[in-house]
C-alpha cells in the first residue's frame, strides 16, 4: 500500500517538474526569453556620436575602427559584364609569392600581394623580434618611426628609420616605404624629427628593405589583421573619373612613377605599344581583345604540314604607317579650352589630315601626385564613352 502511494506522489512531482520546466523554458529561451537570438539587434541600434575626449587631451589615438568609402563615380569602374574571379591557390605559406621589392630609378620599395591593414602587425612583429624601438606609431597613416640605432660599424653617428605602409596602386596590394637618417651621435635624440626627403644613406635604406622584405616572405604565423590600421588607403591611389564626360585615371603617384607603371600597363593584356615621347607624356598604342585575338587564329589556321613540320615564317606584328611624330603633326582637335590645355605643347597642322591613323594615343597629364590619363584615337579626339571606359580598365588592371 504504501509503495503504490509513493509510486502515485512521484508521478505527480514528475508531472509537476515538468510543468514547471516548461514554463521555465517560456521565460528562458524564445524572442521574449532571456536567452533570445540578439542576431539582429544592430538593425535597431541607435547611431550615437564619435567619442569625444577633454580639451587639452592629444586626441590622435582615437580613431574609427570600420572605415565606409565613399561611393564617387563607383558606377564607372564597374563594366557592363562581371566576371567571378577565381579562387585564390590555397599554400602553406600565404606570403611566401606575395613579396617582391619593386626599383624606380633610386626609389626601392616593399610590394606585398595583400591589404595594408594584415601587413601592419606582421610589421611591427619584424621590429619587435629584432628588438627595434618603436617610439611612434600612426596606424591611420601607416607609420613607424624607430628609436635611435648605433651599428658596430660606424660609433660617430646613430641612425633612425622611418616606415611607411600605404595602399599599392591595386585594391588588394601593400607598398612599404623606408626612409633612413643619421645624425652625428652626440646631438640629442628626443622630440620632433626633421626627415630628409630621401635616404640620407642608400646603402642602410637597402639593409632594412632586403630584412624585412625576407622576413614578411617567410613569416608563417597565422593571420592577422589590425583593426587601427584598417583605415590605411581608404582613399585609392587610382580612380576612374570624368572631366565633362570624358573618362580619365585619375593618379595619385609622383609624375615619374605614373609615366612608368602607365607605360608598363600599355604593353599588357591586348596592348601593343609602337612609339612614345616621355617629353610631351604621349604613348602610342594598339589595342586588341584577347576574344578578337583567339577568333584570327581560328581563321588563320595552319594546314596539315605546315603545323607538322612548323613554319619558317616569322609572327606577324602589327605596326602603324605613320610614326608618333607624324601622327602628333595632324591631329584633328575641335578648339577647345580642354585640348588646348592638354594639347599645348604640341604643334598640329589640323590643314593635312592623315588617311585611316590606327591605334589610340594614351595621354599623361598632371602635377605631382594629380596626373590624368586619357585615352584618345590615332586623331587626338575623344573615344566613345563605353570604348573609352573598357580601355581605361585595362590600363588600371595593369599597373603596377
Amino acid at each position: 500500500m504504501k509503495t503504490r502511494y509513493m509510486q502515485r506522489m512521484t508521478l505527480a512531482g514528475a508531472i509537476a517538474l515538468t510543468a514547471g520546466i516548461n514554463t521555465g523554458c517560456s521565460s528562458l529561451f524564445g524572442q521574449e526569453g532571456y536567452f533570445r537570438d540578439r542576431g539582429h539587434d544592430y538593425l535597431r541600434a541607435d547611431v550615437i556620436e564619435p567619442m569625444k575626449v577633454p580639451e587639452g587631451v592629444e586626441s590622435r589615438s582615437v580613431e574609427q575602427l570600420y572605415v565606409i568609402p565613399s561611393e564617387e563615380n563607383i558606377d564607372l569602374a564597374i563594366t557592363d559584364e562581371f566576371e567571378v574571379p577565381r579562387p585564390q591557390p590555397l599554400s602553406g605559406n600565404a606570403f611566401a609569392d606575395k613579396v617582391k621589392i619593386q626599383k624606380l630609378g633610386q626609389k626601392r620599395w616593399i610590394l606585398v600581394s595583400t591589404e595594408p591593414s594584415d601587413v601592419w602587425p606582421k610589421v611591427r612583429n619584424f621590429l619587435a623580434r629584432n628588438r627595434l624601438e618603436v617610439v611612434f606609431t600612426d596606424a591611420t597613416n601607416g607609420i613607424i618611426e624607430t628609436g635611435w640605432l648605433q651599428f658596430k660599424d660606424d660609433q660617430e653617428r646613430k641612425d633612425k628609420y622611418r616606415i611607411q605602409i600605404e595602399q599599392g596602386v591595386q585594391p588588394d596590394n601593400t607598398e612599404i616605404h623606408v626612409l633612413h637618417m643619421n645624425v652625428d651621435r652626440d646631438i640629442p635624440g628626443r622630440g620632433q624629427v626633421n626627415w630628409p626627403a630621401q635616404s640620407i644613406s642608400a646603402e642602410r635604406e637597402a639593409w632594412m628593405l632586403d630584412e624585412l622584405a625576407a622576413t614578411l616572405a617567410t613569416d608563417v604565423t597565422g593571420q592577422a589583421t589590425s583593426l587601427l590600421a584598417q583605415t590605411i588607403g581608404v582613399e585609392d591611389k587610382v580612380k576612374l573619373t570624368r572631366d565633362d564626360g570624358e573618362p580619365i585615371l585619375n593618379l595619385d603617384l609622383d609624375y615619374t612613377r605614373a609615366w612608368a607603371t602607365v607605360g608598363h600597363a600599355v604593353q599588357q593584356q591586348g596592348f601593343t605599344l609602337w612609339e612614345q615621347d616621355s617629353d610631351i607624356g604621349v604613348y602610342y598604342v594598339a589595342y586588341q581583345s584577347v576574344g578578337e585575338e583567339d577568333e584570327e587564329e581560328k581563321d588563320e589556321e595552319p594546314g596539315f604540314f605546315s603545323s607538322l613540320f612548323g613554319s619558317d615564317e616569322p609572327e606577324q606584328v602589327a605596326t602603324s604607317p605613320y610614326s608618333l611624330q607624324q601622327v602628333l603633326a595632324h591631329l584633328q582637335l575641335d578648339d577647345t579650352p580642354a585640348n588646348r590645355a592638354i594639347f599645348a605643347s604640341i604643334s598640329s597642322d589640323k590643314s593635312e589630315p592623315l588617311q585611316n591613323v590606327p591605334g589610340y594615343l594614351v595621354v599623361v597629364r598632371g602635377l605631382e601626385d594629380n596626373i590624368e590619363i586619357r585615352i584618345r584615337d590615332g586623331y587626338a579626339r575623344p573615344l566613345d564613352t563605353r570604348k573609352a571606359k573598357e580601355l581605361l580598365n585595362v590600363i588600371r588592371r595593369n599597373l603596377i
